[in-house]
């Protein structure tokens, strides 16, 4: 009998996560195999195996689970989101994929009765996650190029190269696994508390009080907090609307329709079993509402100033960017312009009538250019030009709108209270007006200039300690808290709890304190009260922190991240202040894409790729989905780091 000849074995590639940013990776790794199938180069046998390593279902992941309340809701309409390149300028689609909205006309079964402007439930999201994996994986199969794929529900704790160039894997059960290539897409992983946090929570311990540290809003047990309590709760941002629905709809609690229009639309009838909330942040209000648009970006943004020519002018001139003398100069100019062109154009009777506001739209316009474009136009400037036309009517401080009370102080808190409903009032009007209020459009343009900005981090165009400084310091908080709140929806029911007594809101720069003479957790606004002695204070015996877990690979408490730092195996980004201090930033040391993992000693391990959250050092909101038929360069660029890190894994492996 002759010898059987020897076959090859498949490579092993692993991907340790199997969330959204994993699952767009095999995606991707499809279109590959695919694309070289059609062009005749395609692989005759399988070449490589694939294993996906998660403890949660592969899809969804952990973030999306089908499982959680149909209450948390995303934070995009259901025409923005996809984990698939259907439609992607630039990148070839697999015969799998489809954009969450495609998914969701074809699946209405699954999908329910959403429209594409309506804000999906997460865990409906988390289906369209688990089909996606599903129906890629099944194709990968049929390739002809793929061997097997395999889902083990594990968690990885360690990673170790080894000499010959492949990967050791060691997991939660005590097994190792060895594979060719690793893909990182690990998503959310849990983070140790800061030093603030670690002493409120000892505090609780001692006191008999309880304390909810940072969490994703679907495994926070809500049930546990009584009816009637005094809860405090730090943080106005997305998860802060998250517990709020929990604990009043979660509650039995209904929002009717009040019929008085944006601001005040609806009234809450409660059920009995609400706890009072007392929310606090450093701005002292919450993110503001999305305006009602039919897109992402109103259709009457277009920026004008910071645009790419002029970036390019400014880096041959100056090399690598300060965003604070280069780009928020034009960013400025931009947010400016939209405003007073929307107003001009929707009520133009606010700077005096139709004629006298084109003249002053030609004198705006005509500042900027005699300002230069590489020179900041102050509001003094623009507040005589304004008063010309309107006087007493305030300029545009688009930074200020961030912190709407900063340079207030209220006598009592009953005072604070009124005036941050007439505010969220004022701008759920806005919000409702869409793409006639010129706040909004302003808020929509400085939502542009973040895209493109983000996309200057990712190119590494912006200097480290201008990043530290003013994109991380200052601009993404601004940013954050105007243009990624949540659907006007829930800050109309905001207002509707706020007037029935169940949130009292606390004031800006909020101090947290556990009360051991009384076993109480307090808090309080500088800013609230005529002095010391007569400071508004809220206090409670439960707290909770409605942020998410902090997203800093040297804060982390996963064991895999944390035994890549300790073996040095990784290490975080260095960043550069600007007074020359290097520091570790918040996500690992990594190549350009398609983003291999560097070591301590700055050496690069070939076959060890990283997507997601972890790149935060080298992009700027990584937590955020690609947008479906965008730049994979820009607005998708989850999509473009997927395609880079497949088509390396392939040429590594699938040749």
């Amino acid at each position: 009998m002759p010898p059987t000849p020897d076959v090859p074995h498949p490579a092993r590639i692993a991907v340790v996560g199997a969330g959204p940013r994993g699952t767009s990776f095999l995606e991707r790794l499809l279109a590959v195999i695919e694309e070289a199938r059609d062009a005749g180069t395609g692989p005759s046998a399988p070449v490589v195996d694939i294993v996906v390593l998660d403890p949660h279902a592969p899809g969804p992941g952990r973030v999306w689970r089908t499982d959680q309340s149909p209450l948390l809701l995303m934070n995009t309409p259901s025409f923005f989101p996809t984990a698939a390149a259907a439609g992607t300028p630039g990148l070839r689609a697999s015969s799998a994929g489809q954009t969450f909205d495609q998914w969701r006309m074809s699946y209405p079964d699954r999908a329910g009765d959403l429209d594409r402007t309506d804000y999906p439930p997460r865990a409906v999201y988390g289906l369209y996650l688990s089909d996606l994996y599903w129906e890629v994986t099944r194709a990968l199969e049929a390739s002809g190029a793929v061997g097997t794929i395999t889902w083990e529900r594990t968690e990885v704790e360690c990673l170790e190269p080894r000499p010959d160039g492949g990967v050791r894997l060691g997991l939660q059960d005590g097994r190792t696994l060895e594979a060719d290539a690793v893909v990182l897409g690990l998503g959310h992983v849990p983070a140790r508390l800061n030093r603030e946090q670690q002493a409120l929570r000892s505090s609780a311990a001692e006191l008999g009080l309880d304390y909810r540290g940072p969490n994703l809003p679907a495994e926070v047990d809500w049930d546990a907090v009584p009816a009637g309590e005094d809860l405090l709760v730090r943080g106005m941002g997305l998860n802060f609307f998250d517990a709020m629905a929990q604990l009043t709809l979660g509650r039995g609690g209904r929002f009717v329709d009040s019929g008085d229009g944006p601001g005040r639309a609806l009234r809450y009838e409660p059920s009995g079993r609400e706890p009072v909330m007392h929310p606090a942040s450093r701005r002292g209000v919450c993110y503001l509402p999305k305006a009602e648009l039919e897109t992402f970006v109103p259709h009457a943004v277009s920026l004008k100033y910071l645009v790419p020519e002029e970036v390019d002018r400014l880096q041959d001139e100056h090399g690598t960017l300060d965003f604070m003398v280069h780009l928020w100069p034009l960013i400025h100019r931009d947010v400016v312009r939209a405003y007073y062109f929307t107003m001009a154009r929707t009520r133009p009777e606010v700077l005096g009538g139709a004629e006298r506001a084109g003249e002053f739209l030609a004198g705006l316009v005509g500042q900027f250019e005699a300002a230069g474009r590489g020179e900041p136009v102050t509001a003094h400037h623009a507040q005589e030009l304004l008063h010309t036309y309107q006087p007493g009517m305030p300029f545009l401080d688009i930074r200020a709108l961030a912190r709407p009370f900063e340079r207030q102080v209220f006598d009592s808190g009953a005072e604070y209270q009124e005036e941050v409903v007439d505010f969220l009032a004022g701008v759920c009007a806005e919000a409702a007006a869409g793409e006639d209020s010129p706040l909004m459009v302003a808020i929509g343009t400085l939502h542009a200039a973040r895209l493109e900005v983000k996309r200057l981090v990712a190119e590494r165009r912006i200097t480290d300690a201008s990043r530290r400084r003013d994109v991380s310091g200052w601009f993404e908080v601004l940013v954050e808290g105007l243009a990624s709140g949540p659907p006007l929806l829930r800050v109309e029911q905001l207002l509707a709890l706020a007037r029935a007594g169940l949130v009292r809101f606390v004031g800006p720069d909020p101090q947290f304190e556990a009360d051991a003479g009384r076993s109480l957790f307090t808090v309080s606004s500088p800013q609230v009260g005529t002095d010391e002695a007569a400071l508004d204070v809220h206090h409670g015996r439960w707290m909770v922190e409605a942020m998410m877990p902090a997203n800093r690979v040297q804060q982390s408490s996963s064991p895999l991240v944390a035994s890549l730092l300790k073996d040095g195996t990784a290490v975080p980004y260095a960043v550069e202040d600007e007074e020359g201090e290097v520091l570790p930033g918040r996500g690992f040391d990594v190549t350009g894409r398609p983003y291999r993992l560097k070591d301590a000693q700055g050496r690069v391990h070939e076959r060890v790729f990283v997507l997601g959250l972890q790149l935060a050092s080298v992009q700027w909101g990584t937590a955020i989905a690609a947008e479906a038929g965008q730049d994979p360069d820009g607005r998708a660029r989850t999509l473009g780091d997927a395609d880079a890190a497949a088509r390396a894994v392939w040429d590594l492996l699938g040749r």
